[in-house]
């Protein structure tokens, strides 16, 4: 098994936190996911594997240097809706201060909405704007 550097590791860290959605592209493990199963990233090991929780109820980590991902965005769904919801309620933060946005959803454990925020800006602003999904 090949192991990531220390640098590697943190490189895997910021484009993988917590929250990022992820696609399986191919895994070496009998019991692996179906390729295309989605999941959601917990963590990245000091091995540089990622942590992820797949869709589908799977466990397995991602092994750097053996097994692939690639990044999604997952849509706006009922559960985001929810959960900028929930965080605007606290009364917290601006929801503009993405930055506060983000540190609350993932404190609050909304891994749904921290992964949308990464690719859904535009569709995030407009429901904050207007109450609308679409």
């Amino acid at each position: 098994m090949k192991m990531a550097d220390r640098k590697t590791v943190e490189e895997l860290r910021k484009r993988y936190p917590e929250g990022t959605r992820v696609e399986l592209v191919r895994m070496d493990d009998a019991q692996a996911p179906p390729p295309g199963t989605g999941g959601t990233v917990t963590g990245v090991d000091d091995t540089g594997s990622l942590l992820v929780r797949w869709d589908n109820g799977s466990g397995l980590n991602v092994v750097y240097g053996a097994d692939e991902v690639r990044l999604t965005a997952g849509g706006f769904t009922d559960t985001v809706k929810e959960q900028i919801l929930a965080i605007r309620e606290t009364g917290e933060t601006n929801m503009f201060d993405m930055r506060a946005v983000r540190r609350i959803a993932y404190r609050e454990g909304y891994s749904e909405l921290a992964g949308f925020l990464d690719g859904h800006l535009r569709e995030y602003v407009h429901f904050i704007m207007t109450g609308e999904t679409g």
